[in-house]
This record gives C-alpha cells, structure tokens and sequence, in this order.
C-alpha cells in the first residue's frame, strides 16, 4: 500500500500543471464514487474492471471477458481492495471528472487498436461516460496502469 500512495503522490505531481488548463466543470473533484466499469477490447483480448464502494473501500476486480458455450463469460483475474480516499485521489489525480462526454474517435491508418469504455457514477448520481478506439482522455493510461498496480500489489499479499 505504501508504494500505491507512493506512486498516487508522485502522479499528482507530474499532473497538477496539466489539470489546471482543464475547462471550469473539471475543476470540480471527485468526493464520492458508487460505481465504476472501464472496459478495454482490442482484437484478442477483453478486460473489463469493475470498483464498487463496499463500506467505505474500494473493492477492485479485473475480470477477463471470454467466449465459452455461445455465450459471453467474464471470468476473474484478479481483485483488490483499498481505501476510498486513496481510490478518489487517484480518479481526482487522473482528471477522471474530465473525461465525461469524450469520444476519442479511431484514427485514420491505424488498422488494429485497443477501445475503451469507461462509466461511472459519482458525487451522488453524476455520471461520467467516455468512450474511444485508439484515442484517450488525458490521465487514462496513468490511470489504467494505477489500476494494474494495485491488483499486483495485491497479488503480494
């Protein structure tokens, strides 16, 4: 836990300059979350991440989506749980409340690609939807690789 709050410090500071050139409603922070899902697809692969708010903690699962008996499965990888606060620095850290209404659109001449789709419902109801192919918010692959920290930390114990 000690290297997460680590490495959530050092991303608020190699951020901070970049947030505050975000527009007005991105300047609000996140104070409460009650759910969150993030899926990432590219051509061999399907992640998806859920974190729930179980009492105050953070309750992360990585769940590997498959294909087994003509229906789709979501098998688990991996989970975790952390502290809440830690959890909404890292969203805060990340400029998350920014990413509402992103549609990173696919570029052009780029055959193959990771998509993702990102929900989540925070500060009593607000909703943030985002969603692109190979074309992401600013703070998403910190984010993504905070979450994948956290699930290998966890593995250590």
């Amino acid at each position: 836990m000690k290297r997460f709050i680590t490495f959530i410090t050092t991303m608020a500071l190699s951020t901070s300059i970049g947030l505050c050139g975000c527009a007005e409603d991105c300047r609000k922070t996140i104070t409460a979350m009650e759910t969150m899902t993030l899926t990432l697809q590219g051509m061999r692969f399907c992640n998806v991440y859920e974190i729930t708010n179980e009492d105050g903690k953070a309750e992360l699962r990585r769940y590997r989506k498959g294909y087994s008996n003509g229906a789709d499965t979501l098998d688990l990888e991996a989970s975790a749980v952390c502290d809440m606060s830690d959890f909404l620095a890292l969203m805060n850290t990340c400029g998350v409340i920014c990413w509402d209404g992103f549609h990173g659109k696919h570029p052009k001449n780029v055959k193959d690609g990771t998509m993702f789709d990102f929900r989540a419902t925070v500060n009593d109801g607000q909703e943030i939807l985002a969603h692109g192919s190979e074309n992401f918010p600013k703070g998403y692959h910190e984010f993504v690789r905070a979450l994948n920290q956290i699930l290998t930390e966890h593995e250590d114990d």
